[in-house]
């Protein structure tokens, strides 16, 4: 079933709010954000931004009667998180030297009014509309489907593929619309790296080059800029980015002298992520039918425990060369290829060109049969 079973869902939705070009607030040179939590009366409230290094504190307030008020300066635009321990997970807002409010329910993130810069509003905007998208096959999945027995969901599948495929299509569509009507607005490029997996790579590179400059001069205009320049390095019929890692016992391996004269599948891939391991039988199975052919497998774990990495290899019968640095998310050869979520994978022909991307079930083993002409 299309990749479905491996889309993790996660939305945090918030309303936003008023023109950060009215005359009043042009000279403003500090923020102030005031928020209300409802259902809260003491805690820590924090702006959290995320960079190279992982997670920044940029602000902090403490919580009083559910009420905090923040005072600082911002030099542009940027997209951060309001953080509490007053609930779990976190509330995406641009801040800008402007007075921004946000009034919610620590039972329903996902219902936060947040008022205060036009920035906001056209990404809260798509955010809505998006999430509306998801929902006409989200609602049968999860209502519908997953209550079938086994026999039932083979016979229904391909009605779930059409629903999300449908959805798939419109989410496009709009996202095209939209942010060609809204060029000029920063949340465009927000909304490009929240939805790069929704857009092929033409229509993202297409959305990108029309973005206007000052959006690009931006902060997320400039996160967007480092992300495309990934993406084209990695794009279909691109030579590999050659790098070097340990393998299990420590040694270093330098990657390109194991593509030579093979087909190899870098799988990026960690033992504590569960899509991963419930796909690893599918590329066992493609190895051992095709690796005398001239298949082989690289793996790359984001694993930072080597005791639980090493199981999870003896456990799924990986009988394949295994990379790590034990570095997580940080892992170095994740950043070359620009890699923001697992399983994902590379297909590298023998001469060292990138010929397919993300193979999953059946479709790894259809791309393996075409190559080496048997099924």
């Amino acid at each position: 079933m299309k990749q479905i079973k491996y889309l993790l869902l996660i939305t945090i939705l918030a309303s936003f709010l008023f023109s950060c070009e009215s005359d009043s607030n042009k000279n403003q040179e500090e923020y102030t954000i005031k928020g209300e939590f409802r259902g809260a009366t003491e805690g820590n409230v924090f702006i959290k931004a995320r960079g190279e290094e992982g997670w920044k504190t940029k602000d902090s307030a403490q919580l009083k009667e559910g009420k905090f008020n923040m005072i600082g300066t911002t030099e542009q635009v940027e997209m951060v998180y309001i953080i509490s321990d007053a609930f779990k997970g976190g509330i995406p807002i641009f801040i800008e030297n402007t007075e921004i409010n946000i009034s919610l329910h620590i039972d329903s993130l996902e219902m936060a009014q947040i008022s205060g810069n036009n920035t906001q509003l056209v990404y809260d905007q798509s955010k809505s509309e998006l999430t509306k998208l998801d929902k006409e096959w989200q609602d049968y999945y999860y209502t519908v489907y997953r209550q079938l027995t086994d026999e039932e969901k083979t016979q229904n599948e391909e009605h779930l593929n059409l629903l999300y495929d449908g959805a798939q299509q419109k989410k496009k569509d709009f996202i095209f619309e939209y942010i060609t009507e809204n060029s000029n607005n920063i949340a465009s490029a927000q909304i490009l790296i929240d939805e790069e997996n929704t857009l092929d790579t033409e229509m993202l590179l297409s959305l990108f080059e029309g973005l206007n400059a000052d959006v690009l001069a931006s902060k997320p205009g400039q996160q967007l800029t480092e992300r495309i320049e990934i993406i084209r390095k990695t794009a279909i019929g691109q030579p590999f980015i050659d790098f070097i890692m340990n393998d299990t016992m420590g040694n270093p391996i330098k990657v390109s002298e194991v593509i030579q004269g093979k087909y190899v599948l870098i799988d990026f891939w960690a033992a504590w992520c569960g899509p991963c391991r419930h796909e690893n039988p599918n590329v066992v199975a493609n190895y051992q039918k095709y690796h005398k052919d001239g298949f082989d497998v690289l793996g790359i774990s984001f694993d930072e425990k080597k005791a639980n990495w090493l199981k999870a290899i003896k456990d799924d019968g990986l009988h394949w060369l295994q990379l790590s640095d034990l570095q997580g998310w940080n892992n170095a050869a994740g950043k070359l290829y620009g890699i923001r979520s697992i399983p994902q994978n590379i297909l590298v022909s023998p001469e060292g060109i990138i010929i397919e991307k993300n193979l999953r079930a059946d479709d790894l083993g259809n791309k393996l049969a075409e190559l080496f002409g048997k099924q």
